[in-house]
């Protein structure tokens, strides 16, 4: 494959790969819409969710992060991170010990964001939101509905699994690289990431916690450029909530935290998970000071 953006500057890759994704997600929508039409019963069954979103994960993400860096490189999956690294196992390590640490935190964030109630003058965007945030839902419980192994298993391998992969590829191997070497600013690069990256899920009410989990991604990437690293947290943490879900449903705390007003209390879980986040980057950031940054 030629090599047609090896000179190229990184906010035109950066152009490429949002424009190679939208092309995806049109793509996705056609096989869809072709498979809708040709078998309507098909159509709101678990099964056509499953396959929207492989569809995704192909034609939005996988590809065109891929053909972006194989225009770049001839090692596509090097520059990705997507490589093994001499301190991979420490870092594989300390990726699960931060998600340990860091998920109180993201949880009592993504209780306080479900309650959020915007102004008077906004309602019309907040029942959109609403309408949203209930279309995710309806999707989620059909996932959740069956309680077999079987569909255990396909809810890990796609929801945990297959997700984890290929969105950090698209997010943090391409996206948070390219704007890292735009702006010349890894920090800037990893919040940038984290937002874009937030708010393509289209749910307001998950915005919050899911831009602090992007940015510990980004920045689990930034330090070690190793993708297998923040490709385990991801991973780790999807498949947390796909088997407590399974095996217990929503816990009856956080339960209890959505029926009333938000305890202010619970700030202190967040200042203490979020300090001993911190921390441990430090030690994580250390362990990788003197890796290559390119």
């Amino acid at each position: 494959m030629q090599k047609k953006l090896e000179n190229s500057s990184n906010l035109t890759r950066i152009i490429y790969l949002i424009l190679f994704s939208l092309i995806g997600a049109l793509m996705s929508n056609i096989i869809l819409f072709i498979i809708g039409v040709s078998q309507p019963s098909f159509q709101n069954t678990i099964w056509y969710y499953r396959l929207s979103i492989i569809l995704q994960d192909i034609f939005m993400m996988l590809l065109p992060a891929y053909i972006i860096c194989r225009w770049i490189t001839e090692n596509p999956l090097q520059m990705l991170g997507v490589k093994k690294t001499e301190k991979m196992s420490q870092g594989l390590f300390y990726g699960f010990l931060i998600f340990l640490i860091s998920y109180p935190a993201i949880a009592v964030i993504a209780q306080w964001n479900k309650q959020i109630i915007l102004p008077d003058s906004l309602v019309v965007i907040e029942d959109w939101m609403r309408q949203m945030e209930n279309s995710v839902k309806y999707v989620i419980d059909l996932f959740f509905a069956k309680k077999t192994i079987s569909n255990l298993f396909l809810n890990l391998l796609i929801i945990a699994a297959a997700a984890a992969f290929v969105e950090e590829i698209f997010f943090r191997g391409a996206l948070q690289r390219f704007i890292e070497k735009w702006l010349r600013n890894g920090h800037l690069a990893v919040w940038i990431g984290a937002f874009i990256f937030s708010a393509i899920h289209l749910q307001f009410y998950g915005f919050f916690p899911r831009l602090i989990m992007g940015a510990v991604l980004g920045y689990l990437f930034l330090y070690s450029r190793n993708l297998w690293i923040p490709m385990l947290y991801h991973f780790v943490n999807n498949a947390a909530v796909i088997i407590i879900t399974y095996f217990w449903g929503e816990f009856d705390f956080f339960k209890q935290l959505g029926n009333k007003s938000f305890p202010w209390g619970l700030f202190a879980v967040i200042i203490a998970s979020g300090l001993l986040t911190y921390f441990m980057f430090l030690r994580y950031k250390r362990l990788f000071k003197n890796n290559d940054s390119n």
